[in-house]
């Protein structure tokens, strides 16, 4: 009779251990931030920039769409891109007169000459594969965070909080460095 109770006693036990983890694994979030950092800014700034890592462990894609924070009036969604821009210099040389001494054998106007330059521009959402990660980092994605209420040290923390496309939410401590 005794081992007959430890059995079901034990067989109680793992039943429980089993239905124990379900809810603690059915609670982790999908979707998780790490490695967060903010830039210190620029003395004569109360803007700054937000970077980190995203990892989603579900099997469906999710995206940032917007984030938010008490430190900021405003964030938002960015990503760095290196575009050519046209060079207007020299443009002004197009319109020489032939009779007051141009030529028309020197350098061609036609065409500008075109420059890499970074751009940065606002994106409507940061997508994270599934399975997947997405990092933010300098010269790429970043959160930028506009309007300072104050001004951060080096060492200090700022909660942030990011919503997903399906209506969750991340939260983000981020250490400005």
């Amino acid at each position: 009779m005794k081992i007959r109770t430890v059995q079901l006693f034990s067989f109680a036990f793992v039943v429980a251990a089993f239905v124990f983890a379900g809810v603690v694994a059915a609670q982790e979030p999908a979707v998780v931030a790490h490695d967060a950092w903010v830039r210190v800014p620029a003395p004569s700034k109360m803007d700054t920039a937000l970077y980190l890592v995203l990892e989603n462990h579900s099997s469906e894609p999710k995206a940032v769409v917007s984030a938010s924070s008490d430190a900021a009036a405003k964030l938002e969604l960015h990503e760095m891109k290196m575009v050519k821009k046209d060079d207007s210099m020299g443009k002004s040389g197009d319109s020489m007169d032939k009779s007051a001494g141009g030529s028309d054998s020197s350098m061609s106007m036609d065409k500008p000459a075109t420059q890499p330059m970074m751009t940065m521009t606002p994106v409507s959402k940061i997508e994270i594969p599934a399975n997947g990660k997405v990092t933010l980092a300098p010269n790429g994605l970043h959160i930028m965070m506009f309007g300072l209420k104050s001004r951060p040290a080096a060492g200090d923390k700022i909660n942030v909080t990011l919503k997903l496309d399906d209506g969750s939410t991340v939260p983000v401590v981020a250490i400005v460095k």
